[in-house]
């Protein structure tokens, strides 16, 4: 799997959505997992994904899981007040990219960004936040918590919790 150490981090599309009433974030973890999270006032939508460069300059996306709901009204990271049951999903996008600096509105400091040719999550600019990130970051983390690796001593899939049913789920897709 071939990873671009460059894109590891959270992305936030806040700096650059002035005017605007909805964002987007990304969380890309260094094993090649991650989330994607599209927001407003009355909504949250978070995508767990694994994530890989097929080619530089080239983002290649693979979602896995989609949890919507209500987000939480504290101040800070994304969480959710309200959820709906998690859906398995399959689809596999691609986003040519480039990394540098961009100012995002007049008379700003210039940011580190991403920009992506094809949008991620309705939003093509993403500011550079943390590059030290973890997944208990993402908000879907107590929704659908990832299953540990004891040898790692990190998680390292996308399983559902144990005792987790859901109609829609196809668990071949998982073995």
């Amino acid at each position: 799997m071939d990873l671009d150490d460059m894109l590891v981090g959270h992305w936030s599309s806040l700096p650059f959505s002035y005017g605007v009433m909805e964002a987007s974030e990304l969380g890309l973890l260094t094993d090649g997992r991650g989330w994607s999270a599209w927001f407003n006032f009355g909504a949250l939508c978070v995508t767990r994904l694994r994530w890989q460069c097929p080619e530089p300059g080239l983002l290649e996306l693979h979602a896995e899981w989609t949890v919507e709901g209500e987000p939480g009204q504290q101040v800070g990271p994304l969480s959710f007040s309200s959820t709906e049951p998690p859906e398995a999903v399959a689809e596999v996008t691609r986003h040519h990219y480039v990394i540098g600096p961009a100012v995002p509105m007049p008379g700003a400091e210039p940011l580190m960004t991403i920009t992506f040719k094809e949008p991620v999550e309705f939003c093509s600019t993403y500011a550079r936040g943390s590059r030290e990130i973890r997944s208990e970051q993402d908000p879907t983390h107590r929704v659908l918590p990832y299953p540990e690796d004891r040898s790692l001593g990190h998680s390292n899939d996308l399983r559902p919790p144990p005792g987790f049913r859901s109609a829609e789920l196809d668990m071949d897709h998982f073995t």
